[in-house]
C-alpha cells in the first residue's frame, strides 16, 4: 500500500473469499446431526478473522450467508442459530448423545485455516467437547478427508465465485454425492432441482434461501468468514481486471 508505483485492488463480494468448517457426516461425533448444530454457538467471524489478522477493511464482520454476502443470493435465511454463546453451546451438547469422543481437526501448518482451527477448537474445548488437533500439509489433508473415518473436521477456505451458487458451492451442490464429508439432506437435494430448472432470477434466490435453512439445520460446514486476500499490481498496468484471482486480458501498459 505504501510502495510508489503500486496499486492495491479494492475487492468486495464475489471477489473475497469464504472459510468454512467442513464436518464429516460419514462417521465419528458430527455424524450425529445433533452435535453437528452446537458447533454454530461456537463460531464468531469477527474473532476468527481478527485472530487471522484480516484488516477490517479486507473482511465482513459476520457474513450469515452460505453464498457469499454483497452477493446476488445473499441471504440471513436461518442463520438466527448462529450466535457465538459457550454457555449455550455447553448447554445443547449436555441434551445429545455425545459421550466425550475425540473430535479429530485436521489443519494445515502455517496456513490462515490453522489460526482459524485453532481458535474453534478453544472453543469447543470450553463447551465440553474433546478435541484432538492434528496438524499436517494440504496433501495430507487431502489425502485423510478421502477416507470416512480417522477424521472430523478441517479449516478450509475457497473463492467466493465457487461459493456463489448452491450449484457450485462445494458443500451444498455435493449434496448426497460420494465427496468428503458425506453430507446428505433430501430436503436440500430436492430444492437444489427446483433451483437448477428455473432460471427466473427471483425464484432462484428464493430457493437459494430455502437451501440455506435446511443447510443451517443439516450443517454441511459451518462459516468461518469472508474475506478478502490483499493483491498488489504494478500501476502502469491499466484496465486490470479487480478481481480474486488472476486476469490477464484487455491489460495494456503504460510506457
Amino acid at each position: 500500500e505504501k510502495a510508489p508505483g503500486v496499486g492495491v485492488m479494492a475487492l468486495s463480494g464475489l471477489d473475497m473469499f469464504q472459510g468454512n468448517f467442513r464436518l464429516n457426516h460419514g462417521s465419528g461425533p458430527f455424524a450425529d446431526r445433533a452435535v453437528r448444530e452446537v458447533l454454530w454457538k461456537l463460531v464468531d467471524q469477527g474473532e476468527t478473522l481478527e485472530a487471522i489478522g484480516i484488516p477490517d477493511r479486507y473482511l465482513v464482520k459476520n457474513c450469515e450467508s452460505f453464498f457469499m454476502c454483497d452477493a446476488p443470493l445473499s441471504s440471513r435465511e436461518g442463520a438466527a442459530t448462529a450466535r457465538l454463546s459457550i454457555e449455550e453451546a455447553r448447554a445443547a451438547l449436555r441434551k445429545t448423545a455425545y459421550k466425550g469422543e475425540p473430535v479429530v481437526f485436521l489443519t494445515v501448518a502455517g496456513s490462515i485455516s490453522q489460526t482459524a482451527g485453532s481458535v474453534l477448537a478453544d472453543n469447543m474445548r470450553k463447551a465440553g467437547f474433546t478435541v484432538d488437533e492434528q496438524v499436517m500439509d494440504w496433501g495430507t489433508v487431502l489425502a485423510r478427508r478421502a477416507k470416512k473415518d480417522g477424521w472430523s473436521i478441517f479449516p478450509v477456505y475457497a473463492n467466493g465465485i465457487d461459493m456463489m451458487s448452491p450449484l457450485t458451492h462445494f458443500y451444498i451442490g455435493n449434496n448426497c454425492q460420494n465427496y468428503a464429508g458425506w453430507s446428505c439432506d433430501a430436503a436440500i437435494t430436492e430444492k437444489l432441482s427446483a433451483f437448477a430448472r428455473t432460471s427466473d432470477p427471483a425464484m432462484r434466490k428464493r430457493i437459494a434461501a430455502e437451501i440455506q435453512v435446511e443447510a443451517y439445520k443439516d450443517t454441511p460446514s459451518v462459516l468461518w468468514g469472508q474475506f478478502s486476500r490483499r493483491a498488489g499490481y504494478r500501476s502502469r498496468v491499466k484496465s486490470m481486471v479487480q478481481s480474486s484471482f488472476p486476469m490477464f486480458w484487455q491489460l495494456t501498459l503504460d510506457a
